[in-house]
């Protein structure tokens, strides 16, 4: 009886496998909460873009380093990069659209601060839009639980009121960075000792 293939299973697997270390949310969580340190000081706005630039090379040398000797490197089929701007493009626009009805009836729409004010909510949607995306091509619930966790952080920053426009922004990084780091952190230090066990089984194995 033959048994029928699940790409769906295997596209799954192939994700997992590949974001076994945790390196994914380790160093996104660092570039948020280094975006966020423009609390500190005016002087470090140029960190809100800095961090955002430097993810990717981050994570592709770390990975280099720690992850491909371990597991090998497999190669995943990249989202097509115009769909992926498409898709961030109408997320924007229904929330941009949303949020000016509600400032219509509840609020003025011409006023540039309410909309600095409700810039967490679009973080959020947004980030909430990527994390379910990697819980649909992996199976992990955890990226659920990353994407409720954005979504309720941008809507609690946004209402809340600070002197400074910009600092429900700022905090929405930091909040981030804060539940990002740990579990990466936590995910990385255990797929290290994981791996080095079986590095060791392999060699004693050759003796």
């Amino acid at each position: 009886m033959e048994q029928e293939i699940d790409f769906k299973e295997i596209e799954q697997k192939a994700f997992r496998e590949s974001n076994q270390d945790g390196l994914l949310e380790l160093v996104m969580g660092i570039c948020m909460a280094a975006m966020s340190t423009r609390l500190i000081s005016p002087v470090l706005v140029f960190m809100l873009a800095l961090p955002a630039l430097l993810f990717g090379p981050v994570l592709v040398a770390m990975r280099k380093r720690f992850t491909y000797p371990r597991i090998g490197y497999v190669k995943l089929i990249p989202d097509k990069p115009k769909e992926v701007i498409r898709a961030i493009f109408l997320i924007t626009l229904i929330v941009v659209v949303i949020i000016a009805v509600i400032f219509v009836f509840f609020g003025d729409v011409r006023d540039f601060n309410l909309w600095m004010k409700w810039i967490p909510v679009w973080g959020g949607v947004v980030l909430a839009g990527m994390f379910s995306s990697f819980g649909s091509k992996s199976g992990c619930a955890r990226y659920y639980v990353f994407a409720l966790w954005s979504l309720i952080s941008g809507f609690v920053l946004s209402i809340l009121n600070f002197e400074a426009v910009e600092t429900g922004t700022l905090l929405y990084f930091l909040v981030m960075g804060c539940l990002l780091i740990p579990w990466g952190l936590v995910t990385f230090i255990r797929f290290l000792r994981k791996s080095t066990k079986r590095l060791q089984e392999v060699n004693d194995g050759k003796e």
